[in-house]
């Protein structure tokens, strides 16, 4: 195989100024709302990076100013809580040429934006959630800290992250973004790197709220769009396990395997589920089970419970998953193509359950 051209920091930043110039972009073409946002191409996921300790695995946390964001963040400790696991914590704001800086000049405040206090959207969650870390043990002050800027036209700022490092290896990163529209702003994000799960902590309330806020249609255009695994986290409960909906294909026996790898990261227990449409159904609906657990198995897992039951997919679901902490669910296109995506189960549970859903790739 031929080897690529350039750093691997080179082509990283590549993606980053492809992302901003996209987002600049939208910023022109102006202010509009869309209720929905046009399904775009992505490339194939890639694996992450393996260390001399073994692969890491990596969470994005979307967060914003709602208590949904901090029972998503600390769902995310749980499963990150392995020392191969790093954290990304992502507040998306909109482009804004009235920054107010407070005197100081902008050079200075995007060296430690998080430190200066600014009036700008965003900072006052991210230094939140940074306090939320250090109170449970997840990051200690005196880790090596990075700072970086990216320019962001017809923003001042632009994007501005601080990484910190432990001397074990672990990283976590908080990160501000530009962009017109929090949905592109975090499929943006995922494009410029690697995350085996994002987490979209939404509140049903959100869509009157200010700028950043995490509502409904931001939460399922990810949800929908993304190649990777999306855990739409609201209302979310903590040790009630994980309701995994299967069916006898292989997608949806591989999506299920996936989640009792992130499920066992936090010692979560895993049920299997399926519902028959009727009798004539039954068959299949048991061989998704027994396949789906033979899979869980094969990766040193225990399942902790299997029911099947008749009746309507969606409302058995919905019903049954009430009592978890998260419905699993597969998605029915490879890519997350919206004109697949929309009229399936998954889809319709992921709009109706009250509780948490999974969309496992």
């Amino acid at each position: 195989m031929a080897a690529k051209s350039g750093s691997a920091s080179d082509r990283k930043a590549g993606k980053q100024k492809t992302a901003t110039r996209r987002r600049a972009a939208g910023a022109r073409a102006g202010k509009a709302k869309a209720a929905k946002t046009p399904a775009r191409k992505r490339a194939p996921a890639k694996k992450s990076p393996v260390t001399s300790a073994g692969p890491r695995f990596h969470i994005l946390v979307c967060i914003d100013e709602s208590s949904e964001s901090a029972r998503a963040l600390n769902y995310a400790v749980r499963i990150g809580s392995g020392t191969d696991a790093d954290m990304t914590l992502l507040y998306v704001r909109p482009v804004d040429q009235g920054l107010r800086s407070g005197g100081l000049e902008i050079s200075v405040a995007r060296e430690n934006l998080l430190e200066w206090g600014l009036e700008l959207p965003g900072t006052k969650a991210l230094n939140n959630a940074r306090d939320t870390l250090v109170e449970l043990g997840y990051l200690s002050p005196d880790w090596e800290q990075e700072y970086k800027h990216g320019d962001v036209q017809g923003d001042p700022l632009g994007d501005n992250l601080v990484s910190y490092h432990s001397d074990e290896g672990r990283h976590i990163t908080l990160k501000l973004l530009v962009s017109p529209t929090v949905e592109r702003g975090v499929l943006d994000q995922c494009e410029m790197e690697t995350y085996d799960i994002v987490i979209v902590a939404m509140s049903d309330d959100a869509e009157g709220w200010g700028p950043g806020q995490i509502g409904r249609v931001a939460a399922e255009t990810v949800a929908v769009e993304h190649h990777g695994t999306v855990l739409v986290a609201r209302e979310l409960e903590e040790s009630h396990g994980h309701l995994v909906c299967v069916w006898d294909n292989e997608q949806s026996i591989m999506a299920a395997r996936r989640d009792a790898e992130i499920a066992s990261r936090c010692a979560c227990p895993v049920f299997l589920y399926s519902v028959a449409a009727d009798e004539n159904e039954l068959p299949q609906a048991e061989a998704a089970v027994a396949n789906a657990e033979k899979a869980i198995r094969e990766v040193g897992i225990r399942v902790s419970g299997k029911k099947i039951e008749i009746g309507d997919p969606v409302e058995k679901i919905i019903e049954e998953g009430r009592q978890y902490s998260v419905i699993v669910m597969s998605s029915t296109a490879r890519t997350g193509l919206r004109r697949f995506f929309t009229s399936s189960t998954s889809f319709q549970v992921l709009q109706r359950a009250r509780n948490s859903v999974m969309i496992a790739r």
